[in-house]
């Protein structure tokens, strides 16, 4: 009976993370262990992308030779990586939940370090918690891509291995690479996540949403560097 009650209560922690974040919060806080359902949960997600993704980059690389280099010699060059892309996609689906984990550790250490420059009174644990969970909402946009990627087939192109679920496809002719990929990252699931995370974090510390979007910032603001570094970094 009583871990009924505790799947019940986290289930629906979970699922009101997505539309009422002061109510996950209410049902997570003080439990020791509240992030294990939604780490879990992500983590399993991520291992089906981190299984796939290989899988399609091999058949984009399939789909668009080299110049100069005959479907023949690409099919053989593709057939030696094989192998370390087998051992590479066996090795990131094992360990997904753990880097899950880490991620929202991450998250939630960059966001206690700004609590504490703000003095904002918040305990490690539920602010853990309360990163988890709300984490649930990247694990759905990777779903979504998974979906994506899925539903192209043997179709996929390079454009298709990264998400386009934002700004990015309101940009016409040729933007600037700074440009497509900050409307890249914000995507209706990242600003999703980052306004789920503020009013989750002004409900547990009881400050002011203005104070909680501050305290976050820091987390996706470093996000968004990696992101454009890596925006600028593609040829």
């Amino acid at each position: 009976m009583l871990l009924s009650e505790v799947t019940v209560n986290e289930l629906l922690a979970l699922l009101n993370v997505f539309i009422n974040p002061s109510e996950t919060v209410r049902r997570i806080r003080g439990k020791k262990i509240a992030w294990f359902l939604p780490v879990l949960l992500g983590g399993v997600i991520m291992a089906a992308f981190n299984y796939t993704q290989p899988r399609m980059m091999m058949q984009v690389l399939r789909n668009n030779p080299p110049a100069g280099v005959s479907a023949a010699e690409n099919a053989k060059k593709l057939d030696e990586m094989a192998p370390n892309m087998e051992a590479q996609a066996r090795f990131s689906t094992v360990t997904a939940p753990m880097f899950v984990a880490l991620m929202a550790l991450m998250t939630a250490g960059i966001t206690f370090a700004a609590c504490v420059i703000l003095q904002i009174n918040v305990r490690f644990p539920d602010l853990f918690n309360l990163v988890a969970y709300v984490n649930i909402i990247d694990a759905l946009q990777t779903l979504a891509h998974l979906l994506v990627l899925r539903g192209r087939g043997d179709a996929v192109t390079m454009y298709d291995l990264t998400h386009h679920f934002g700004l990015d496809l309101l940009l016409a002719g040729h933007p600037s690479k700074l440009l497509t990929g900050i409307a890249t990252y914000f995507s209706i699931f990242t600003v999703w996540h980052i306004v789920a995370f503020a009013f989750g974090l002004a409900a547990l510390a009881n400050i002011s949403k203005g104070k909680a979007f501050l305290a976050t910032a820091p987390g996706w603001v470093i996000g968004l560097l990696s992101a454009l570094v890596g925006a600028l970094a593609r040829p």
